[in-house]
């Protein structure tokens, strides 16, 4: 069966298991889509694959040098980042997760650490109940451009370049994440002040 490259995804029309397992599988086959966030839209792929990551790049045209966060519906997706959670990552992703917090943790596969964030909006939920692969997460637009919300501005521009994308209309204008860097000490620095202020953060982390 082929499906379109456009997905509608509201209130009144989630997909069906059929559905969801045909967007799983091309997931699975490295393709490269745009999915709406509680943020933002973002463009996505497979977090497992160098050639994902490398297309998402050049769809952006950002530089090699900036990675993406990881973005998941649940925490057993992350188990083969080898993750180190603190003390204070464990309590940050217990009073924020899943929501608007993106957590760089150290891992012995990167010790400078990996974004990592728990979504919980519709689509990611669904999605995590029919495909085990965490994605790559970052804003659809191009490099240095302003955020886009516009569901038709992104699939007449930047929908051009990927495979497919899922519609959800447009997305109220708001912060992206906050990300929170947290090192093997223990040490917590605010690397991007979002939703979530950066009092929040650190009346948790005393």
């Amino acid at each position: 069966m082929i499906l379109t490259d456009r997905y509608p995804f509201g209130a009144s029309s989630k997909f069906d298991d059929f559905s969801m397992n045909e967007i799983s599988e091309r997931i699975k086959n490295d393709q490269v889509f745009v999915y709406p966030t509680e943020t933002i839209y973002g463009i996505g792929g497979r977090s497992d694959r160098d050639s994902v990551a490398h297309r998402i790049m050049e769809i952006k045209g950002r530089s090699k040098n900036s990675p993406f966060i990881i973005l998941a519906a649940n925490r057993s997706m992350f188990e083969p980042l080898a993750l180190r959670f603190t003390a204070k990552a464990e309590a940050l992703a217990k009073q924020f997760w899943p929501g608007n917090i993106t957590l760089v943790l150290p891992s012995i596969h990167n010790p400078q650490g990996i974004g990592v964030r728990l979504s919980n909006h519709p689509f990611m939920v669904s999605l995590g109940m029919h495909c085990d692969i965490a994605i790559f997460s970052t804003s659809a637009n191009f490099s240095g451009k302003e955020y886009v919300y516009d569901s038709q501005r992104i699939f007449s521009t930047i929908g051009k370049s990927v495979d497919f994308i899922v519609d959800a209309g447009n997305i109220p204008a708001s912060k992206p994440s906050t990300v929170v860097k947290i090192d093997e000490n223990d040490a917590v620095s605010i690397l991007r002040e979002g939703i979530v202020q950066a009092e929040q953060i650190f009346s948790i982390c005393k």
